[in-house]
């Protein structure tokens, strides 16, 4: 009996191989909340990286120009890592609020994509979307399956095809009348869609529906690119301009897809995040 409960602890549980990436993300937000938004950043941040702020800006450049009166708190509700272990991404839902100052100022659903450097992992992308506040509970913690294949022979030929993957979406996207055939035919089972404005929707089905409920016209400049060892998980950001009507003015912004390997070898996109905000107003004459 003795032995049977020691094999039962030694166990692992089902989400254990995300569970240093979501410790990761958790220690960010505790900094955060310690240190400061600005020193909270810059302890978990790669060299290279970059935030959208909406459009994407260096890491550094845009926590610089960070408010040290805001407040973010934030909890992963999705998370996935690559079979190599070198490249993961996290999702949920934030809250913004000024600094000392208990009520709500902002909702919304945050993207984090680390990087593993040594025994460290960096945030290389990370971006928020804003929406209403929430009308139900938050989603329960959920993950994506481990993976087992082998590190990739050709990481350059990996990102090469996942940009091919990624400027075929984009005309899709941006044909009249395409848009959400086009995303869903590269849609993975459980893809999360953060459309601007608006709470994220899950499943090629809630995506359709979402998508044809919309008349953006969108556009997409890729600006940077990357994919795991094994070449089972990249991602895309970008910049990205949309326009809510025929006579609505053109909002600036980023965005950040993220892909995984089908078993048939086929990329299909896990998230896509879009993030505009409408044009500052016109200076008043003098």
């Amino acid at each position: 009996l003795a032995l049977a409960l020691l094999a039962g602890c030694a166990e692992k549980l089902p989400e254990a191989h995300v569970m240093p990436l979501v410790g990761a993300e958790k220690s960010f937000g505790r900094d955060v909340a310690e240190l400061g938004i600005r020193k909270g950043f810059t302890a978990a941040l790669a060299p290279d990286a970059v935030l959208l702020r909406p459009a994407p800006v260096p890491a550094a450049e845009a926590v610089a120009a960070t408010p040290e009166t805001l407040a973010l708190t934030w909890e992963p509700t999705f998370a996935e890592i690559a079979a190599s272990g070198d490249l993961g991404w996290t999702t949920g839902p934030y809250e913004a609020h000024r600094d000392g100052d208990v009520a709500t100022i902002g909702h919304g659903h945050y993207v984090s994509v680390w990087r593993k450097e040594a025994e460290h992992w960096r945030l290389v992308v990370d971006g928020g979307a804003p929406h209403p506040p929430p009308l139900d509970l938050p989603d329960r913690f959920t993950y994506a399956a481990p993976r087992v294949s082998a590190d990739s022979a050709d990481p350059a030929a990996e990102l090469k095809s996942l940009r091919a993957v990624e400027d075929a979406l984009i005309a899709g996207l941006t044909t009249p009348g395409r848009g959400a055939q086009a995303l869903v035919a590269v849609a993975a089972p459980d893809l999360r869609y953060h459309p601007p404005g608006s709470s994220p929707v899950v499943g090629p089905g809630a995506v359709q529906t979402a998508l044809l409920a919309r008349a953006d016209a969108l556009t997409f400049t890729p600006k940077g690119a990357a994919v795991s060892r094994a070449g089972d998980l990249g991602y895309v950001y970008g910049e990205a301009t949309r326009q809510a009507g025929p006579q609505a003015p053109v909002e600036a912004g980023g965005y950040l897809r993220i892909w995984r390997r089908a078993k048939d070898g086929r990329w299909q996109l896990a998230l896509d995040l879009t993030i505009t905000a409408p044009p500052p107003p016109p200076a008043p004459a003098p």
